[in-house]
């Protein structure tokens, strides 16, 4: 769905990655070009009111990645040199050399960035990064439930195994009713839609955990942000990744958690923070 504001309307592209897949994006604004990478269970929809904000300045290109929106299907090959590819397809056409990541997207961008030296500029909100390897169990137990058709309690696995809320300490079965009663209606069918990619996705997560050494000499400008009300487990990857990265700046927001660069949390707060570190000469 495309949204007109006072600032421009979005306008709607495709691109065709490496290996053929087609990549869809929505663009606007004028200025210079910023790519936004988005989180998993997440689509380009989810950060509109994040583009419009800085679309006073720039030129925000907000991509669909593989597997939802206006973009093709992961594939049977699915890995992170996809999602790699799929960036560089809109680079190349588009001509960014900014980018703005969230959580799997901030992987996706930290990726990009350490192996791109004309990558000049990044910003990073929370990326799934890993200090150390998860337990595989939850895992497991996600795609067994997939396999039966359960994707409430697929999801409940994956709530509980990422161990960055208080649900995490509660029973399964609990947890399960509890994420009943709080996601439902259009949330839960966009959700439901995303566990398939979901879970591949978090299979790359946990394939680079403690490669955030790889980040020392990221030739690019990193601005990491962490929302004050997040997980310590996130802090704490948060500021190993600032000690790592030799060119990066930490910022903390107030009143935010991980989801803030969401249409419901705060981007016009993390808008005036992005503007100022891309605008810096």
């Amino acid at each position: 769905m495309d949204i007109s504001n006072k600032h421009g309307s979005f306008q709607q592209h495709e691109v065709f990655s490496s290996d053929g897949t087609k990549i869809g994006y929505r663009s606007i604004g004028e200025g210079p070009e910023i790519i936004l990478v988005h989180g998993a269970l997440r689509d380009s929809e989810d950060y509109t009111h994040l583009a419009i904000a800085l679309s006073r300045t720039f030129t925000v290109h907000l991509m669909d990645r593989r597997g939802r929106g206006l973009s093709g299907p992961q594939g049977p090959e699915y890995a992170m040199n996809k999602e790699c590819e799929d960036v560089q397809a809109i680079r190349e056409t588009t001509g960014a050399d900014y980018l703005i990541g969230h959580s799997f997207g901030g992987l996706v961008s930290l990726e990009m960035a350490r192996n791109d030296a004309s990558i000049s500029k990044v910003a990073l909100y929370e990326p799934g990064v890993l200090l150390y390897p998860m337990d595989e169990a939850w895992m497991r137990s996600y795609e067994q439930s997939m396999q039966r058709n359960d994707e409430r309690g697929a999801f409940a696995h994956f709530v509980k195994g990422m161990g960055q809320t208080p649900l995490t300490q509660l029973p399964y079965w609990y947890a399960k009713l509890i994420l009943r009663i709080m996601i439902r209606g259009d949330h839960w069918t966009k959700t439901s839609q995303l566990l398939p990619q979901n879970l591949r996705e978090h299979r790359e997560v946990q394939r680079l955990a403690s490669s955030y050494r790889n980040y020392r000499s990221t030739p690019a400008d990193v601005l990491l942000i962490q929302g004050d009300k997040s997980s310590d487990s996130t802090k704490k990857m948060m500021e190993q990744l600032h000690r790592t990265i030799t060119r990066s700046t930490l910022e903390t927001m107030n009143k935010l958690d991980h989801f803030g660069p969401e249409n419901s949390g705060g981007p016009d707060q993390i808008a005036e923070l992005l503007t100022e570190f891309f605008s810096q000469s």
